[in-house]
């Protein structure tokens, strides 16, 4: 090896070719003579050296990954999948092989695997590597993996949307077609308002509204009436403190825990949910019948993986939730304030005041730019739920559902 590194390669091939004669399962040897033979593109040889390897050394990913690479310059596909499998079985975090992955199933012709190896690949990046230290050349790799992810997004929600153009026919989509569009990566967001900011699905075209009217909604008097039994199982459950926890709870270092910074994983803003997720919980919901059934006869907002939300929202004396934005603006987000102490405080969104007045709902779009604060000595309680944004017809609130359930799908697929 130090001649090779000195530059005299043909000794050091022929060095390492004579210790071959004398040990034919010189770990070492094989690896070396792989390399050059993989170097000159001579991938025959480089394949018959790295599979000896790999059957002196079963165990490391790097061997079974550089037989894969010259199975792959042999244009054996299948072969190379299966050893750059075997790297990735032993080391399920070995970047390179997951990214080569992706290009041999796209090879192959299977657009689907391919994206979902893609994007195994890009999401390790972007959780574990600091992007100010990678490499150039896989930063290009990584880019073209995410360029074939965004199209195979593009490509689910697509298929997701055909049935209900057939439906509802193709111009009562188009808003969500476009949505769709941002969503995967095809084209630029433009938002209408500069505080306005959804951080995961941003529907365009919608009157850029930060508060709605109480008067827009048939439901509203029906459930300010039920203030009342609301609050009464809401101080049940608040006595026995069982079921809430912090609501935010990002892992220390995320930029979820910076934004929250403060609140992070405290009690000081707190919640007993009713849904999460769009996942309803049951024992909770066990607890607060009146108000479970209150919910199940409201017009929620609800798409299977995200949503509703639904909880009793607990503020603490002298907390402040800092200002950040929601995730998806085909919602708005509703207050039903059941405790509201004198001189509370206040929500604001884009700018603009409202203080909260006891049995009198709230709406507002939370992908504007919001913060709300208690500064009173006794804490603060509303009920949260979400609703549909009024803008969007039926047939846009099914695409809705049909955008974001396509995509997780594919991603919990992928990421399984």
């Amino acid at each position: 090896m130090a001649r090779y590194q000195a530059g005299d390669g043909e000794a050091a091939v022929s060095g390492f070719r004579e210790l071959l004669v004398l040990d034919p399962q010189h770990a070492t040897a094989l690896q070396f003579l792989g390399f050059h033979a993989a170097q000159a593109e001579d991938f025959a040889q480089a394949a018959e050296m790295y599979r000896r390897a790999s059957w002196v050394q079963p165990n490391d990913p790097a061997t079974h990954f550089n037989l894969g690479m010259a199975l792959f310059g042999l244009r054996d596909l299948p072969a190379a999948l299966e050893s750059i499998d075997a790297a990735i079985a032993l080391e399920p975090a070995f970047l390179q092989a997951q990214l080569y992955r992706g290009l041999v199933l796209e090879q192959m012709q299977r657009p689907r695997d391919s994206a979902a190896a893609f994007l195994r690949a890009t999401r390790f990046a972007e959780t574990h590597m600091d992007p100010d230290v990678i490499p150039n050349d896989l930063k290009r790799f990584l880019n073209y993996a995410l360029a074939a992810v965004r199209t195979q997004v593009a490509a689910e929600i697509d298929g997701a949307l055909a049935p209900l153009a057939s439906k509802y026919g193709e111009p009562a989509l188009a808003r969500m077609r476009k949505a769709g569009a941002i969503f995967s990566g095809q084209i630029p967001p433009v938002f209408a308002h500069p505080k306005w900011r959804p951080g995961l699905f941003y529907v365009p075209d919608l009157p850029p509204q930060a508060f709605y009217e109480r008067e827009d909604f048939p439901w509203t008097e029906r459930v300010e009436a039920a203030t009342d039994m609301v609050r009464a199982e809401l101080l049940s459950v608040l006595g026995a403190r069982a079921g809430f926890a912090p609501y935010v709870d990002h892992p220390d270092g995320t930029r979820g825990a910076e934004v929250f910074k403060g609140i992070n994983r405290s009690d000081d803003w707190s919640a007993f949910h009713f849904f999460r997720n769009g996942e309803r919980i049951e024992a909770n919901c066990a607890r607060c019948p009146g108000t479970a059934a209150l919910l199940d006869s409201i017009d929620l907002n609800r798409v299977p993986g995200y949503g509703p939300e639904a909880m009793f929202s607990v503020l603490k004396p002298h907390a402040r939730i800092p200002a950040h934005y929601g995730a998806v603006n085909g919602r708005l987000v509703v207050h039903l304030p059941l405790i509201v102490p004198p001189e509370c405080g206040a929500l604001r969104v884009a700018g603009e005041e409202r203080g909260w007045t006891t049995g009198k709902l709230m709406f507002f779009d939370d992908t504007f730019e919001h913060e709300a604060w208690n500064r009173s000595d006794e804490t603060r309680v509303v009920l949260i739920f979400d609703t549909w944004n009024p803008h969007l017809t039926p047939a846009e609130r099914e695409a809705f559902c049909a955008v974001l359930s396509s995509s997780q799908q594919f991603e919990q697929s992928a990421l399984a």
